[in-house]
C-alpha cells in the first residue's frame, strides 16, 4: 500500500468510525503554510505553480498530515460564495496581508422578485459582473490548475485533498449580499419572498454543486454553514430557512460517493440533535472551536466523525505546550480509537506561532491508539 492510500484509508476509516492505526490529521490553513514557505499572500493568490510547490514542500516536511483542505485558493471565490467584494492582497492590499472579504449592500430587496422571476442563474450572472467585480472570470487561472495541484498533492506530497469542492445553502450568498442585519430584517418581514427566492437559488446550487463534484470525482467536498449557524436564529427558522438546503446538498454528495465534509463554523450546541438525522458514518463534522466537541461526540456517538478544533487564538498566541496538552485530551476525550480526525478550528491562522503548529501535528503521530 502506498503512503498515499494509507493516509486515505486512515481518514477514510476515521469517517466510517472503524479502528485507525493513527489518530488522522488534516491541515487546514492556505495562508498560514504558504507564508512559513516563503511566499507572500500575493504570489499565493496568483502564482498556483509556487502555490502548489509551497503546500507540497509543508505537507513533506510534516509527515503527521493525512489529508489536506485547499493546498491553493482564488480569494475570488469568495465572492462567489458570499456575494460579496473581495480585497487581495496586490491589487486592493499590500502585498503581504490577509483577503479580506468587503461586505456592503450589494443586493436590493427588489432582486429577491427578480430572482422569483427569472431565475437565480440569470441574476447571479449579472449580479456578479456588475455588482462585485466579476469574480467568475477572475477564479479562472485557479481553475484551469486545480486538477494539477490535486494530483501534485497526490504523486508528490502523497496527501489526500479533503475540500475538492465547496457549497452552502442559499443564506450565505443572500447574508452576504444584503449584509447581515437585513437580511435578517428581510427574513422575519418578508419570509415567503426570502424562502421562494432562495428554492431558487437552491435549483442552481445543487445542479453546479452536483457537475462539480461528477466533474472532479474528489474525496471529499465542503458543504458549509458560516452565517447559518444556529446561534443567529430560533430553532425554527433553522428548521424552514437553513437546514432543509443543507441536507439536499449533503444527499448529494453523499449520493456520488463523495464524503460532505459540514464545514461549521460559529456555535451548533443547540442543533447537534438535528444533525443526527444524516446518514450514518457518511459525513465529517468540522467545527472551529465554537461548539463543544465534547458533547457533540455523546449526542452523536458513533454516528459521525469530528474534525477539529484546536483553537486559532491558542496557536497564535499559547506555547506548544499548550497546544500539545490541548490535542492529547481532546483525543482522549472525542476519539481515543476512531472517530476523530485532529485539526486547527476552521484554517491555522496566518500568525500561528511555527513551534505551536508543529505541535499540533506531532501530537498526533505521538498519541498511541
Amino acid at each position: 500500500m502506498s503512503l498515499y492510500d494509507l493516509r486515505l484509508k486512515r481518514t477514510l476509516d476515521a469517517v466510517h468510525m472503524e479502528k485507525v492505526d493513527k489518530i488522522p490529521y488534516s491541515y487546514s490553513g492556505p495562508a498560514y503554510m504558504a507564508r512559513r514557505q516563503g511566499l507572500k499572500m500575493s504570489e499565493f493568490l496568483t502564482d498556483f505553480k509556487k502555490a502548489t510547490d509551497a503546500a507540497v514542500g509543508f505537507c513533506r516536511s510534516h509527515p503527521g498530515i493525512d489529508s489536506i483542505h485547499s493546498p491553493i485558493m482564488s480569494a475570488y471565490g469568495l465572492p462567489i460564495l458570499w456575494l460579496s467584494e473581495v480585497k487581495v492582497p496586490g491589487v486592493d492590499l499590500p502585498d503581504d496581508e490577509l483577503w479580506q472579504l468587503h461586505e456592503k449592500e450589494c443586493m436590493t430587496f427588489e432582486d429577491y422578485q427578480d430572482i422569483i422571476d427569472n431565475g437565480y442563474e440569470q441574476w447571479f450572472i449579472s449580479y456578479a459582473k456588475e455588482r462585485i467585480g466579476d469574480p467568475m472570470s477572475k477564479m479562472a487561472p485557479f481553475q484551469q490548475y486545480i486538477g494539477t495541484t490535486v494530483q501534485r498533492m497526490k504523486d508528490e506530497a502523497q496527501v489526500p485533498v479533503m475540500n475538492g469542492a465547496s457549497t452552502g445553502s442559499p443564506i450565505e450568498g443572500f447574508c452576504g449580499a444584503r449584509q447581515l442585519m437585513n437580511f435578517f430584517v428581510d427574513l422575519f418581514e418578508e419570509g415567503e419572498t426570502v424562502k421562494a427566492a432562495m428554492d431558487k437559488a437552491q435549483e442552481y446550487l445543487e445542479k453546479n454543486f452536483a457537475a462539480q463534484l461528477k466533474a472532479s470525482k474528489p474525496v471529499a467536498a465542503w458543504v458549509g454553514g458560516w452565517r447559518a449557524a444556529p446561534e443567529l436564529m430560533s430553532h425554527d427558522t433553522f428548521m424552514e430557512f437553513v437546514w432543509p438546503y443543507i441536507r439536499r446538498l449533503v444527499d448529494i454528495a453523499i449520493s456520488l460517493d463523495v464524503v460532505p465534509v459540514l464545514h461549521f463554523d460559529s456555535c451548533w450546541d443547540r442543533e447537534i440533535e438535528t444533525i443526527k438525522e444524516l446518514p450514518p458514518r457518511k459525513c465529517i463534522l468540522m467545527l472551529d472551536g465554537s461548539t463543544d466537541m465534547r458533547r457533540a461526540r455523546a449526542i452523536l456517538d458513533d454516528r459521525m466523525c469530528l474534525l477539529g478544533d484546536v483553537p486559532a487564538a491558542m496557536l497564535a498566541f499559547g506555547t506548544a505546550s499548550q497546544v500539545y496538552d490541548y490535542c492529547k485530551k481532546l483525543i482522549d476525550d472525542v476519539g481515543p480509537k476512531t472517530g476523530l480526525i485532529l485539526s486547527s478550528g476552521c484554517d491555522c491562522p496566518l500568525n500561528a506561532k511555527n513551534e505551536n503548529a508543529d505541535a499540533m501535528i506531532q501530537a498526533t503521530l505521538d498519541y498511541a491508539v
